[in-house]
């Protein structure tokens, strides 16, 4: 498998994982509407974590696509 084949496959990992973690977003920020006190709050910790990890993943995904960290790629393959 060639450099570029493998960032692709990276590359749509994380997209799904984007995907999923819209999904997530999505649904605390319907339950934090109609939720009040602690629960409202832990609500709000779920969307910050996930509203991270999306982030994150984004960066990554611009990562690969500016070559940036295509030494993660290649050094695995040196003996």
């Amino acid at each position: 498998m060639t450099v570029e084949e493998k960032k692709a496959v990276v590359t749509a990992f994380l997209a799904r994982c984007n995907e999923y973690a819209d999904a997530q977003l999505a649904a605390y920020r319907e339950r934090v509407a109609t939720t009040a006190g602690w629960q409202a709050l832990e609500l709000q910790d779920k969307i910050g974590h996930w509203t991270a990890y999306r982030a994150f993943n984004e960066y990554t995904i611009d990562e690969l696509a500016t070559g940036e960290i295509d030494g993660w790629f290649t050094e695995a393959e040196q003996p």
